[in-house]
């Protein structure tokens, strides 16, 4: 999978919020399993929303890298599983995000969702703003980062 794209949305009164259907069709029309995984970012202020075989990887890489048997690493998957949840999918895509994972990043109403690859990441409007505007120098990092090697 291969998300790309902002796509504005709007929670409705019952705290749902409809997944944008270009993100399920780039999923082949409909959510595999009929779930998703909803993780709050450890970086931003935002959710990041995985189908369930990308979800899959994820916990399989990051199990991967902890020894449950050492106190940090077993307080790190503490912390992970806590910030993780399953949600149920209808196939009207409406989503239940939990309460409290909307208020850990600041989400109320009016959101975007934003795909990155393999994983669509869900802001509070006002905050995706922030975030876009704080990213001041897009042309030279991508240069730095990807430009002529040769040069």
């Amino acid at each position: 999978m291969n998300f790309s794209a902002e796509k504005e949305a709007t929670f409705d009164e019952k705290g749902r919020v409809v997944l944008p259907a270009d993100y399920k069709n780039e999923m082949g029309g409909n959510i595999p399993g009929g779930q998703l995984a909803v993780e709050i970012d450890p970086y931003e202020k935002c959710l990041n929303i995985y189908p369930m075989p990308e979800w899959e990887k994820r916990i399989t890489h990051i199990r991967s890298k902890l020894n449950r048997d050492n106190k940090m690493h077993s307080r790190m998957l503490d912390m992970f599983y806590r910030n993780f949840k399953i949600i149920p999918v209808p196939e009207s895509c409406r989503m239940n995000v939990p309460n409290n994972f909307l208020e850990k990043v600041g989400i109320t109403k009016d959101v975007v969702f934003a795909g990155q690859a393999d994983r669509i990441r869900l802001w509070d409007t006002v905050e995706y703003d922030r975030y876009v505007q704080s990213f001041d120098d897009y042309e030279g990092n991508y240069a730095q980062l990807f430009g002529n090697e040769e040069e």
